[in-house]
């Protein structure tokens, strides 16, 4: 296409801003505008969808979900399978196909209203090794599989219209995942959201969405569909940890929704703004809170005199007082020659996982998912990258409140929401409860729902986090 060439030619990277930071990014990041093999971009996935919307019957979640809008409902599944040499499950593939299938109708019934499309949202981030390549079961990514057979599910009730997007990586790094080679075999299409910079994206591929009582940003785009009026949203992250966004569940995978430059929220602290400004060609100014880096600080400050577990790992803010702190950093934040200078023998974690947290919460308070499923059939441990070990959890975790379902998600890989930083301050910013022992719990088995009562009815399982490295630590940190 003659915009895919043009967007091909212009992809330069902003070398001088970056090298403040990107050795030290959370998570690899690839920069291509689009990878090669092709891929949808978002207008044609949103030509697909237009044509798809007069037979489409738009689906309805289930009314002892819909009404019970801060309540997690539990499916355990029965995935039997053993890891092979690579330390995958790779004979769960069939039954996963099954089984995502088979959720379809204790989630939803067939609706009436026709028109629309739905998205899913997986959580398709960077598989980085060629040992983890062409297995989908691979537990670094929502199982490809288990879409496929949720999608059939859907296509059972009517809801035809479908399509899945990702903007984590390239199409590349998709293909080297396997996800297309499932996509493929049940015409499942998926948008390839990652384009190089901000402004390679048309305005008609954009939604914006104001934040409430935000931290960091006012404004938050998402690519379309995610935003439509007449989309159906489900988000649906994996059951895994990140070596910063802790565990990564329903409020981190929303960055997927967000496009390059504003989804980026792992920038560090010294060069969130550079990077925005100069590499990614994003209007900070505009849509940025003014004093953002002063409600980063006070919110990080405030939890550390809270006793936050894990908090300031790398004891960074000692460091930073010692340079003078906010009174000499402020007089030097838009030099990037003199940031750099600055922030030499200050350790890169510095206040990381507090604007991490804030401006997560700030898209978790501005955009709503219709639904959220955690695939937690095969979970992982470690960094949410190559650092880690796939575990056979078989449970969903499924709710329309990212909070509690976030919460329950971690209790069940053998966290303590109570103190985990990021539900503690979704609690603090009233964006729902993280005490497991507060929230309604329901498990759905052969189509009954029925109350949990004791939170030692939930399988637990160990699947510690590999904190602020891709390196093997040798030991992973639980909250």
């Amino acid at each position: 296409m003659e915009r895919r060439e043009f967007l091909k030619k212009t992809a330069i990277a902003g070398v001088a801003y970056a090298g403040v930071e990107l050795a030290g990014l959370a998570m690899p990041v690839t920069t291509e505008a689009f990878g090669t093999g092709g891929g949808l971009d978002i207008l044609e996935g949103l030509d697909i969808l237009e044509s798809g919307k007069e037979k489409n019957i738009i689906p309805v979640i289930r009314p002892e979900i819909r009404n019970n809008p801060n309540a997690v409902f539990l499916i355990e599944t029965d995935v039997r399978a053993s890891r092979d040499s690579s330390g995958m499950f790779t004979e769960a593939r069939s039954q996963l196909f099954d089984i995502g299938k088979e959720v379809v109708p204790l989630l939803f019934v067939k609706g009436t209203n026709k028109g629309g499309s739905s998205l899913i949202l997986p959580n398709f981030t960077n598989v980085p090794t060629p040992e983890l390549h062409h297995n989908p079961t691979v537990g670094i990514i929502t199982s490809p599989d288990f879409i496929a057979g949720f999608v059939e599910g859907l296509r059972g009730i009517g809801n035809t219209n479908i399509i899945t997007s990702a903007r984590g990586v390239t199409v590349r790094n998709h293909r080297q995942a396997g996800i297309y080679s499932v996509f493929d075999a049940h015409n499942i299409d998926l948008i390839e959201a990652n384009y190089q910079r901000f402004s390679h994206y048309d305005k008609k591929e954009l939604n914006w969405h104001s934040v409430p009582d935000a931290k960091v940003w006012k404004r938050i785009p998402t690519t379309r569909p995610i935003g439509d009026p007449d989309c159906f949203v489900i988000n649906m992250p994996k059951l895994k940890n990140h070596n910063l966004g802790l565990t990564t569940l329903a409020i981190k995978n929303l960055q997927g929704a967000v496009p390059t430059g504003y989804g980026h929220y792992c920038n560090r602290w010294s060069a969130m703004e550079f990077l925005a400004k100069y590499s990614y060609n994003i209007d900070f100014n505009r849509d940025f809170v003014k004093n953002y880096y002063e409600n980063v600080e006070s919110a990080f400050l405030k939890h550390r005199s809270e006793g936050f577990k894990h908090w300031d790992y790398e004891n960074s803010y000692s460091s930073y007082e010692a340079k003078g702190g906010w009174e000499a950093f402020k007089k030097v934040k838009g030099n990037p020659e003199k940031t750099k200078e600055f922030m030499k023998d200050i350790p890169g974690a510095l206040m990381w996982d507090e604007q991490w947290i804030q401006r997560a919460l700030d898209s978790a308070a501005a955009l709503h998912p219709n639904i959220n499923i955690i695939e937690g059939i095969i979970g992982r441990d470690g960094s949410g990258f190559n650092v880690g070990r796939d575990e056979l959890c078989n449970v969903l975790v499924i709710g329309l409140s990212k909070t509690e379902v976030d919460s329950i998600g971690s209790y069940i890989m053998g966290h303590d929401p109570t103190e985990l930083p990021y539900t503690r301050v979704a609690k603090e910013r009233r964006l729902g409860e993280n005490d497991p022992a507060k929230i309604k719990l329901y498990r759905i088995r052969n189509g009954e729902i029925t109350p949990i009562t004791n939170l030692s009815e939930i399988k637990r399982y160990h699947l510690g986090v590999n904190m602020h490295t891709w390196a093997e630590t040798g030991k992973r940190l639980f909250w």
